[in-house]
């Protein structure tokens, strides 16, 4: 048997599946534009009859979905658009959109004029948004390894998120039922889990890590907690709960900026350390491949001169936490 034949072979047992699947015929085509560009994605509004279609033009072109006349384009974008949608509260004929140049802008449908946008910054894209938060006016957006979070009734920036991800956030996304919890996906491959209710800061987030350094049981209070770690040196104490069983909860205590790489050890301030304990405030020392031993305080020992690091930090401003945080001096 020669490789013609046991390709035509391979054809013809393959079509015998085809016959039994549902045959689908094209309706119409529409010739969106006439050069070397194309469709990025396509989107519809379940109130109103208007199918929009963005371009690698960098323009959004709007088409009546059962006839495919063409309505208009809304230009304006001078980079690549990366998501486009019909979910803006309580505005069935804006359409929103995001883009490379850094910015997310709203479209009237009728009239195919810009009605607002809001600006990432110069040096940032915007590769994904959604609505949501417990008002459904709240806007985050996906850009450069940061989340930022908008108020749309007033077009301010709320919050930035820029520590859970090392790379481009490609997607964001409220939960549907759940509308104060926002889902992250980036290039660094990581899934990150927010609660948007309160403060948004960083505080509130570490549901994911990059490994486990420890565990540490307390005898006293009868708890067991599992110590994860980030490439940037953040540290998680994340509790392990008896009902259920073995469910990893969020983190209880977040120490972040005293390293800049992976921690290897951790020794807890506890009872039973003895005299390392009785320093007042203490929380813990940790040590990692960047060479640096941290001693942590206390978030309600912050002013005490007992906290220090073994090598020169730049520490970031102090901000508001609303989540047991200790940092190092």
């Amino acid at each position: 048997m020669d490789a013609d034949t046991a390709m035509d072979m391979e054809i013809g047992d393959g079509s015998s599946s085809y016959s039994s699947s549902k045959r689908l015929g094209i309706k119409n085509t529409i010739q969106t534009n006439f050069g070397d560009d194309y469709v990025f994605q396509i989107a519809s509004s379940q109130e109103i009859s208007t199918l929009a279609v963005s371009l690698s033009t960098n323009t959004i072109k709007l088409y009546s979905p059962a006839t495919g006349q063409y309505f208009g384009e809304c230009k304006g974008h001078s980079g690549t658009i990366h998501e486009i949608s019909f979910s803006i509260p309580s505005s069935a004929h804006v359409i929103c959109s995001c883009s490379s140049d850094g910015t997310v802008r709203a479209w009237d449908t009728r009239t195919f004029k810009q009605v607002s946008t809001l600006r990432a910054g110069s040096s940032q894209e915007v590769f994904s948004f959604s609505f949501g938060g417990s008002s459904g006016n709240l806007l985050a957006g996906g850009c450069n390894a940061q989340i930022l979070f908008w108020d749309w009734r007033n077009g301010k920036q709320v919050a930035c998120l820029e520590e859970s991800h090392m790379d481009d956030v490609t997607q964001v996304r409220f939960i549907p039922e759940k509308q104060n919890k926002l889902i992250s996906s980036s290039v660094d491959g990581l899934l990150c889990l927010f609660d948007t209710d309160g403060q948004i800061d960083d505080d509130n987030h570490l549901e994911s890590v990059d490994y486990f350094v420890d565990c540490h049981y307390s005898k006293v209070d009868d708890r067991l907690w599992v110590i994860g770690g980030t490439g940037s040196g953040t540290l998680g104490y994340f509790p392990i709960s008896h009902e259920p069983l073995g469910v990893i909860g969020s983190p209880e205590a977040i120490l972040e900026g005293g390293h800049a790489g992976v921690v290897r050890t951790v020794l807890p301030a506890s009872s039973s350390h003895g005299g390392l304990a009785s320093a007042k405030g203490v929380f813990g020392w940790t040590g990692g491949e960047d060479g640096r031993l941290c001693c942590w305080l206390s978030d309600d020992s912050i002013g005490a001169d007992r906290s220090w690091i073994s090598s020169a930090l730049i520490m970031k401003s102090q901000k508001a936490r609303s989540r047991t945080r200790h940092h190092p001096y």
